[in-house]
């Protein structure tokens, strides 16, 4: 008997050693990520995906320099859904930005694209919103997206279809997203603060 007792013990210690050293604070697949079906290893190392027409997605890019500054980041690149013919007409305006500001346009611009795209009056007329789209461009110095070039307009479905190919390939539902290094897809909700996700996707940029 006190055999079995011993061996009882010993087999409750190593369990018990086991949990000790599993890290509780680890992010876990199926819960804080998951992987995507096709994964797409040339993308950077940090992607997000969104939408202007998207309030969540609005409320998310004043937060990406904190985002960068937690996760040690330089650059998030940024990928516009174009999930119906709404989308559709916002990415095309967010990409007439991005060919001609080396894909890097300023939280102002894009602040500015969000506003315009959310809190337009619905009653509008299109020659209003052409006027309104035009000066926006206008005022941070670019051409408004009715003046590319043709080349420019080369890019932009360039990117519509880089766009399609990665919605489809992480089998994405909704935004805002995140995918670290064109695998891992990060599970916002799944996160209570900033830091949290942060902590999330620094796990996933080191994890091969």
């Amino acid at each position: 008997m006190k055999r079995i007792y011993q061996s009882f013990f010993v087999v409750l210690l190593a369990a018990l050693t086991l949990t000790a050293c599993t890290d509780s604070k680890t992010p876990q697949e199926g819960d804080k990520y998951s992987v995507i079906p096709t994964p797409m290893p040339n993308l950077p190392a940090v992607t997000e995906i969104f939408s202007l027409s998207c309030g969540h997605c609005r409320n998310m890019e004043s937060m990406l320099p904190e985002i960068k500054k937690l996760t040690n980041t330089k650059d998030v690149n940024q990928v516009h859904v174009i999930f119906n013919e709404s989308a559709q007409k916002a990415a095309f305006i967010f990409y007439a930005a991005m060919v001609q500001t080396d894909n890097k346009p300023s939280h102002k611009l894009k602040e500015a694209l969000f506003a315009f795209v959310q809190d337009s009056p619905k009653d509008m007329t299109n020659e209003q919103r052409q006027a309104a789209l035009t000066k926006i461009f206008h005022d941070n110095g670019l051409k408004s997206p009715y003046e590319l070039t043709k080349e420019q307009q080369a890019e932009v479905f360039k990117m519509f279809q880089q766009s399609e190919a990665i919605v489809r390939d992480a089998a994405l539902q909704s935004v805002p997203a995140f995918l670290i290094n064109g695998k891992y897809l990060v599970n916002t909700s799944a996160h209570d603060s900033l830091q949290d996700m942060a902590n999330t996707i620094t796990y996933l940029k080191d994890k091969k």
